[in-house]
């Protein structure tokens, strides 16, 4: 993979050189020694991979989906619902989703060296805690790092569309925020149900649940004439005959491409961490990033 040369990428280059690569007190944010970021997150470090979005057709690579990696103590992975699940506190969970995306826009934009879109899911549990603004505080971090907001794709998990009121407020202010926005659904019946009052530039639904009535490419045929503007992903392709897709569809799963990430960031060396509030600036003399508040 090949290391992107845009001025964005170079802005966040200088920004990563600048960090410690040992922690430091009051800092949630450290590098490591052959490139990448990690955040830190009481003892558990937290690093990204990416799996590609494609044109089936062509295999273009539209965009990436951002997951999170966990280390604890020692070399425990840990999965990133559990490290969200144990975080009771409105407050801190919401510090975690923000670190998260950080770590995931900084590791993109230095790692994958494209001009495609980068996916960000947002815990189901954010939607409810946060009061109001959606977005407001992460949009400081992607001005920051002089990152076009249009390029973020805000992906709600399946949950939320079982909350129809609030996932459409949610997801129209971050769209007032300049992000585009994504929703997953169980199925086809469950989109027609959101179609007339939440917004969406992509709506995402699994190879399972295509199948599940029938028909998968009748299900699809069906979704696509339903979705208006936004284009339909197909997701958790394991196979490539799996699913009939056309050329009108975005397709991702191990079938077209198993999340990756350049080495510093799959292999993020062990530290213990102690976190201490404040966190701030912007990407300037300082070399700090805003991931709170």
């Amino acid at each position: 993979m090949t290391s992107p040369t845009s001025p964005i990428a170079d802005r966040v280059r200088d920004f990563l050189y600048r960090l410690p690569l040992e922690r430091q007190a009051g800092r949630q944010l450290r590098r490591l020694a052959d490139g990448g970021a990690v955040g830190d997150w009481f003892g558990c470090e937290l690093s990204s991979v990416f799996q590609p979005i494609v044109e089936p057709s062509s295999g273009h690579v539209v965009g990436h989906e951002a997951f999170l990696r966990c280390l604890g103590g020692g070399r425990r992975d840990l999965s990133p619902w559990v490290l969200f699940s144990a975080d009771a506190d409105d407050d801190r969970l919401i510090a975690l989703d923000r670190l998260a995306r950080t770590v995931h826009a900084l590791n993109f934009i230095a790692s994958v060296g494209d001009d495609g879109l980068l996916f960000l899911n947002v815990h189901g549990r954010l939607l409810a805690a946060v009061a109001g603004d959606h977005g407001a505080a992460f949009r400081k971090v992607v001005d920051a790092l002089g990152f076009p907001p249009e390029r973020i794709v805000i992906e709600a998990p399946v949950v939320a569309s079982r909350q129809v009121d609030l996932l459409s407020f949610v997801l129209r202010n971050y769209r007032q925020n300049g992000f585009r926005v994504a929703v997953n659904v169980e199925s086809v019946s469950q989109w027609q149900t959101l179609a007339g009052s939440v917004p969406a530039d992509f709506i995402k639904i699994g190879t399972a649940a295509l199948q599940a009535d029938g028909d998968a490419g009748e299900a699809l045929d069906a979704l696509r004439g339903r979705a208006g503007s936004a284009r339909v992903i197909v997701t958790r392709v394991e196979d490539r005959v799996s699913v009939n897709l056309s050329q009108a569809v975005l397709a991702q799963g191990f079938a077209y491409g198993a999340p990756f990430g350049r080495p510093a960031v799959c292999s993020p060396l062990r530290f213990a961490v102690r976190r201490e509030e404040g966190v701030g600036g912007g990407v300037g003399a300082t070399g700090w990033v805003p991931v709170s508040g």
